[in-house]
């Protein structure tokens, strides 16, 4: 007899309990003291994916799953979930158990029923995702059908903060691989049109798309803002303190990994490649490869352990310059950050007080001074199918307006011969093209990142043990033997050495697009990237050079700013 289909029928069932602490306290028959049961409509289903069809109820606690038919050994059905704590006042303990109903035990020895996870946390405002396979394990001959029931019990932990809710960001980038720019209550998920006009975004839709080399970007509003914003909201510019664009996690295919020391000749042509690029989740085992050809999952997110970092679209400015003269000050205010387009970068400062501000920009969100191996994240990204596939123009304002870009290629300093970040012009400057990038990666103001020699704190004003005993995840170390032209020092990723070879015309310089490439050493032990405002064919996202870290006669210096939600 042929063998036939075996149908199952499956419904899955959201039931919240409290394990076992009692609900009610009765003291006198008059008062009533627990759990605020709120609770129980707090933990709900919110998406569901299937191969066969599913439903979510009003209330959301219930998903009827219709099952496709499954007739072969070791095939498989699947139902994908999504479940949120939307309450405001604890998380929850979440276990999940599945079993064959009453009415289907002739299935007992023909399927299993496997959920993954069985158990987890789910914090106030979080999002998980569930799955629930059901897999054929024997021959069937004749029709079959029946339930299953998947009990998920949440049992209330308390918080020692209210939380906040988020949109559920639910929007799925498939060629991101998972790899979903992290939300909190801080960062609004923002969309930008062409002129810079600023909408909350709806994060169930599509806000993003890296294939079209549209990225994902965010903003902090000021402490008080002027209204409360919803999704769908245009955001008023006044009320924005910061933007960010969401760097995915991904590998990259070696290229040229090992570049010799010294300087060779100017090839007759630049050697520039698009840099291959592969989306992953921190899920995904990382690649540890070391040879060209080999990949390599890329050191600014291994650093972190983390899907991905939010990094500052423009350079930092100085919150209330309003010029030159008076965005240059040496200063270690957090308060006084601001990331926007159109404001004066914040220069005339150390690496300590930068980075310090930085660091206590917002603890929660894991903010810091941007690392060399972050840039090179940022740069390689950009150079890839997924951003402008090219050096991105420089931005000449003289005045170290952030956002700006050259009319023309190369162009020197001016106040006039340029245009915002929100024209076709503009876009020029972007690591993608378009408004959606990232901004003041050439020219500018050079832009202190943390890396720096072993044991050579120069004049950065931070010292050895700070360094190494409180912020040595944050700060990039190099070889203590390094040298202005040792490229071989280099860490792969942070778009210094591989960008090789390299030649001299009385400046260093590489043989991608001539930027100035100068290497740590000794007596200029810190890297600072991009080049300024006048440096013309000189500067780009893949520059760099060694000041020594401090505030004096560094008055076209900047820094960016990094956020690593977890």
């Amino acid at each position: 007899m042929g063998k036939k289909s075996l149908l199952v029928l499956s419904i899955l069932l959201l039931v919240i309990g409290f394990a076992s602490v009692a609900t009610n306290l009765v003291i006198n028959n008059t008062l009533n003291i627990g759990f605020n049961n709120i609770f129980l409509d707090d933990v709900v289903f919110i998406k569901t994916e299937t191969d066969g069809t599913a439903s979510i109820d009003e209330d959301g606690k219930t998903i009827t799953y219709d099952a496709k038919k499954i007739s072969a050994i070791d095939e498989e059905t699947m139902l994908t979930f999504w479940v949120k704590n939307k309450n405001t006042q604890y998380d929850a303990n979440v276990t999940i158990n599945c079993g064959l109903n009453d009415n289907s035990s002739n299935l007992v020895n023909l399927v299993d029923v496997t959920i993954n996870p069985s158990s987890f946390s789910l914090a106030s405002n979080e999002v998980k995702i569930g799955e629930v396979k059901v897999k054929l394990k024997s021959v069937v001959t004749e029709e079959k059908t029946g339930t299953f029931t998947c009990e998920l019990v949440a049992t209330p932990s308390e918080r020692e903060e209210t939380g906040v809710i988020t949109p559920d960001n639910l929007y799925e980038d498939s060629v991101i691989n998972g790899a979903r720019p992290e939300l909190s209550k801080e960062l609004i998920p923002i969309t930008l049109d062409n002129t810079g006009v600023v909408t909350y975004a709806n994060t169930n839709e599509k806000w993003y798309d890296y294939a079209n080399k549209e990225w994902a970007n965010a903003v902090i509003l000021v402490d008080s803002p002027s209204k409360n914003y919803n999704v769908g909201d245009v955001i008023s510019e006044s009320d924005i303190e910061s933007y960010f664009v969401w760097i995915p996690r991904y590998r990259y295919k070696l290229f040229h990994a090992n570049q010799a020391d010294g300087t060779t000749t100017k090839l007759p042509e630049s050697i520039a490649q698009e840099i291959e690029i592969e989306f992953e989740s921190k899920d995904t085992q990382s690649s540890n490869g070391s040879k060209d050809g080999e990949w390599l999952t890329h050191p600014a997110f291994t650093n972190f352990d983390a899907n991905g970092i939010w990094v500052g679209k423009f350079e930092t400015g100085y919150k209330g310059s309003t010029s030159t003269t008076t965005a240059e000050v040496s200063s270690s205010d957090p308060t006084k950050i601001q990331v926007k387009p159109n404001v004066h970068s914040w220069r005339s400062n150390s690496v300590s007080n930068f980075f310090k501000a930085m660091y206590n920009y917002n603890r929660g969100l894991d903010s810091h001074m941007m690392k060399n191996t972050e840039w090179g994240a940022v740069a390689y990204l950009s150079h890839s199918k997924y951003g402008i596939n090219t050096e991105v123009r420089i931005n000449n304002h003289s005045n170290y307006i952030t956002g700006y870009a050259a009319n023309t290629n190369d162009a020197s300093g001016s106040t006039t011969n340029n245009q915002p970040y929100d024209t076709e012009v503009g876009y020029l400057a972007s690591t993608t093209g378009n408004i959606t990038g990232v901004y003041d990666m050439s020219g500018g103001a050079y832009e202190y990142v943390a890396g720096y020699i072993d044991g050579k704190v120069g004049s950065s004003g931070l010292t050895l043990t700070e360094i190494r005993e409180t912020y040595s995840k944050y700060i990039d170390v190099y070889a203590s033997n390094s040298a202005v032209t040792a490229y071989s020092r280099r860490i792969l990723g942070d778009a210094t050495g591989e960008m090789g070879s390299f030649y001299s015309d009385g400046n260093n310089r590489n043989n991608w697009y001539n930027d100035y490439s100068y290497f740590v050493e000794s007596s200029s032990s810190w890297f600072y990237r991009g080049g300024y405002y006048d440096y013309g064919s000189s500067a780009g996202q893949f520059c760099f050079s060694r000041p020594a870290g401090g505030a004096v006669s560094y008055s076209s210096v900047s820094a960016r700013l990094v956020l690593a939600p977890k």
